[in-house]
């Protein structure tokens, strides 16, 4: 104890020395500058003082314009709007229009630009609160943010584009005319898929207050009364899925409903359509011919027991019976043949013999037994 006292003495002696020199040493530094100072003529001192403050004066603005930079600057997240015209982002998350072959900027920093609608040249831009319209081609505002009172807007289709006000939705064209009066009840549309107020082959999915989806045409007439819980952008022919409660449903290219929503899944093919309903799945071409009764999304080989190898281990054979997959549901299937034997209405199929099935229904969880023919010949 008594020696690691000595040495805890013998520190504090280091550091009080090394202490004392630096003072010491910068005492005599301070008055060595100091004399050197006074000797120096009026003029030299004042050019020295002159140069030590541009000197600060660099520092500071350098240290200034980097605060700045990290702040404000450009942090080259750029985008294209076309062949001439850029979007330069800022480390503030604003965004200016930039005319390439005019290398200057065309607006002053915004919120944000959208991409235009295919075939059309004009793009919504963001204020706080406020909405207007760049041309994509020249960088050039079209439609002022500042001088409308539009609170939210989307792209341009068809010529028309919806804009908000005082919660209420309307269209107006390119003149930035009022088409179609503000009528229509604005809702959150996060819940829906692809819901941008677009017009598709003249007609525009449209939602009612209680969240309700229906398609109005350019006149702002409803076309098909809100009624559905979503309808999904046009495919071949004009054809439109609809959704209700889960279910689904199609309208043909005049917005005439042509198949109740009451299908687990309909699908339009370059031939017809594709149905899925209660573990059954078809095709019906365009008039509702059924031109393929039956059909399936994936198929798999059976196999059944019928012994043990001279380890123990069982052995399987092929069956001549297949169980298919329809909308995440099983059936059995004559592979031979390729003819059905029940519906897809199982969560899972095995076999416990050549001529035996076990299956699990998707509704109950429910196992029973089922004979080639598809007959229940127990419950398990």
């Amino acid at each position: 104890m008594k020696r690691l006292t000595q040495i805890f003495q013998a520190l504090l002696a280091v550091v009080a020395l090394i202490f004392t020199t630096l003072i010491a040493t910068g005492r005599l530094a301070w008055r060595t500058i100091r004399n050197w100072w006074r000797s120096r003529s009026k003029s030299v001192r004042e050019s020295i003082s002159t140069l030590l403050w541009i000197i600060s004066l660099i520092i500071i603005c350098n240290v200034a314009k980097s605060y700045y930079d990290d702040a404000f600057g450009r942090d080259y997240w750029d985008r294209e709007l076309s062949e001439q015209i850029s979007l330069h982002s800022f480390a503030d998350d604003k965004w200016r229009v930039y005319d390439q072959c005019a290398e200057k900027y065309t607006t002053d920093k915004v919120n944000w630009v959208s991409l235009a609608a295919n075939g059309d040249s004009l793009a919504v831009y963001a204020l706080p609160n406020k909405r207007g319209y760049i041309n994509v081609k020249t960088g050039q505002i079209v439609i002022d943010a500042e001088d409308n009172d539009y609170q939210k807007a989307w792209v341009f289709s068809n010529g028309l584009a919806a804009v908000m006000q005082n919660g209420k939705i309307g269209f107006i064209n390119a003149q930035n005319e009022i088409v179609i009066p503000f009528q229509f009840d604005y809702v959150d549309q996060s819940r829906k898929s692809d819901f941008g107020y677009i017009f598709y082959d003249d007609y525009c999915k449209m939602i009612d207050a209680d969240g309700q989806v229906g398609l109005i045409d350019r006149k702002g007439n409803w076309m098909v009364r809100p009624m559905y819980d979503e309808i999904l952008t046009p495919c071949t022919n004009g054809y439109r899925v609809v959704i209700k409660e889960g279910k689904y449903g199609l309208l043909d290219a005049t917005c005439r409903e042509i198949y109740a929503p009451e299908y687990c899944c309909i699908s339009v093919v370059a031939d017809g359509i594709v149905l899925t309903k209660d573990g059954r799945m078809w095709q019906t071409d365009f008039e509702g011919h059924i031109v393929q009764p039956f059909m399936f999304e994936e198929s798999y080989y059976l196999h059944y027991p019928i012994g043990y190898d001279e380890c123990g281990d069982i052995l399987y054979a092929f069956a001549d019976y297949a169980k298919y997959e329809v909308h995440n549901c099983y059936g059995i299937m004559n592979r031979i043949t390729g003819e059905p034997i029940t519906r897809a209405i199982y969560s899972d199929i095995n076999m416990l013999s050549k001529e035996l099935f076990e299956v699990q229904r998707c509704d109950s969880y429910d196992w029973h037994l089922l004979d080639t023919k598809g007959n229940a010949v127990s419950r398990k």
